[in-house]
């Protein structure tokens, strides 16, 4: 089981003999190679859970003398679930490519295979030294993707602050002394703060938040990865995969809590400015990692409700993040713009996308049926977790923050949805891809509550 997840996490980096190829041929290897990544990930799901969740699988590869275990596989409920999305998604992005790209397909292909094959490995990762290596080729394949869309500076800013963010992982392991698995280091507060704010870079979080926005200047299907199931979201794994393996230290709750909330109050100002759409899903995509990061910091208190609930927000995020980012994929296509000023009439123009814009968004801010109704609701109700003034003041922010984003998608709804305006044709792949993801939002927050129940403190 453990080699089939070695290899399903490899595969991806194969992509990068695509660099000169072109047109269906790429299309065609591209999903080819992730599809059978994807299937072995899936024949390794199914071999664990038939053996029981419970259990924890560990093998290292590569050891050395002085810093101990630097590249290993673990697999335990949390990575299986979590590699399982990762994949699912960059399988779905690449055949949306297929049809949303008309030139540089190779080069998008290589590039998009190390990012895959990149944050494969981080979420199978056994210690910080893979981390750092793991999210040094995701910045490396963000530089490149980010520059596809004539964007050199915000390409060399998202690059510059993922690389602080290895620096800290790095930090951290001088530290400890250690690069041996997570499960045997201990991690004492230098360290702990160290990797605080790696996380937070990773996920554009206060106060290290406008590369993100900035980085949507990639191709839309590579910053739907990013978004919802590599770079940004993994910076939530990391820590979850930290805390999991701590002991319970408060010290830090209100630093992880704290600056989250004030980063979540920001984003509700920024919601109403945005006119771009990929603008306003990056700083959705902000404040919804933060609402993971409020529930990992009810974690550091002991409960082990934080660390099963922020997970669960993370994969449910995942699926209606990709979804939004499909859906303004297909305006793009067919107004040429993801400005929502320049687009009426959407509900005639494309009534499929219409309807996967309008559900993904909606579900941004919590509405059913898509799944980050229940991960905020399960976090709004872990407010007895808090302590003191948090036991209010977050479960309030995460309600206010859902409002808002709300009011402000229905205004445009009201603006974009209604109107006059001539059908276009859309690519089927690509609604084949949007339907996937409706069916997956809507599955994913039943199928993966009960993975996540069985995750538990590991320390």
């Amino acid at each position: 089981m453990i080699e089939l997840v070695l290899i399903s996490a490899l595969i991806p980096f194969v992509l990068l003999i695509l660099w000169k190829l072109e047109g269906k041929t790429a299309d065609l290897i591209a999903g080819a190679i992730l599809g059978v990544s994807l299937l072995l990930n899936g024949m390794a799901l199914y071999d664990f859970f038939s053996k029981g969740s419970d259990k924890v699988y560990h093998t290292a590869y590569v050891t050395t003398g002085n810093l101990g275990e630097v590249f290993g596989i673990t697999a335990d409920t949390a990575s299986m679930l979590m590699g399982l999305v990762s994949i699912l998604i960059a399988f779905l992005m690449a055949v949306y490519a297929s049809k949303f790209l008309d030139s540089g397909k190779g080069k998008f292909y290589a590039l998009f295979g190390l990012l895959t094959g990149a944050s494969m490995v981080f979420i199978y990762s056994t210690n910080l030294v893979q981390f750092a290596v793991a999210l040094e080729l995701m910045a490396i394949a963000m530089l490149c993707l980010v520059e596809l869309g004539n964007a050199k500076t915000d390409a060399l800013k998202a690059f510059l602050v993922l690389n602080v963010g290895v620096l800290l992982i790095l930090g951290a392991v001088a530290v400890l002394g250690t690069g041996q698995d997570l499960t045997k280091a201990t991690y004492d507060g230098t360290a702990f703060l160290l990797l605080i704010f790696a996380a937070f870079m990773m996920s554009s979080q206060f106060p290290f938040y406008s590369w993100l926005p900035d980085s949507t200047a990639s191709p839309i299907p590579a910053s739907a990865y990013v978004h919802s199931a590599s770079i940004v979201p993994l910076g939530a794994y990391m820590l979850f995969r930290v805390i999991q393996y701590m002991k319970p230290n408060d010290d830090y709750f209100w630093l992880l809590g704290g600056l989250t909330v004030a980063l979540i109050i920001l984003m509700m100002i920024y919601y109403p400015l945005q006119r771009d759409a990929k603008r306003l899903i990056a700083y959705s995509t902000i404040a919804q990692t933060g609402v993971a990061y409020i529930t990992l910091a009810y974690a550091l208190l002991g409960h082990v409700a934080g660390i099963q609930i922020a997970l669960y927000q993370v994969v449910n995020h995942a699926v209606v993040k990709a979804l939004a980012f499909a859906s303004v994929g297909g305006l793009a296509l067919a107004y040429g713009t993801t400005d929502l000023k320049l687009i009426k009439g959407m509900r005639r123009t494309v009534p499929w996308t219409s309807i996967a814009w309008f559900m993904s968004f909606l579900g941004l801010a919590g509405v059913l049926p898509l799944g980050l109704f229940f991960s905020k609701a399960f976090t709004i109700m872990s407010t007895r977790h808090a302590k003191g003034i948090a036991s209010w003041l977050f479960p309030a922010v995460v309600l206010i923050d859902a409002a808002i984003f709300l009011i402000v998608v229905l205004l445009w709804f009201r603006e974009i949805f209604f109107g006059e305006g001539e059908a276009k044709k859309e690519p089927k792949v690509i609604v084949a891809v949007l339907i996937v993801l409706i069916i997956v939002g809507i599955i994913m927050p039943w199928v993966s509550l009960d993975v996540v129940m069985k995750i538990g403190f590991a320390g």
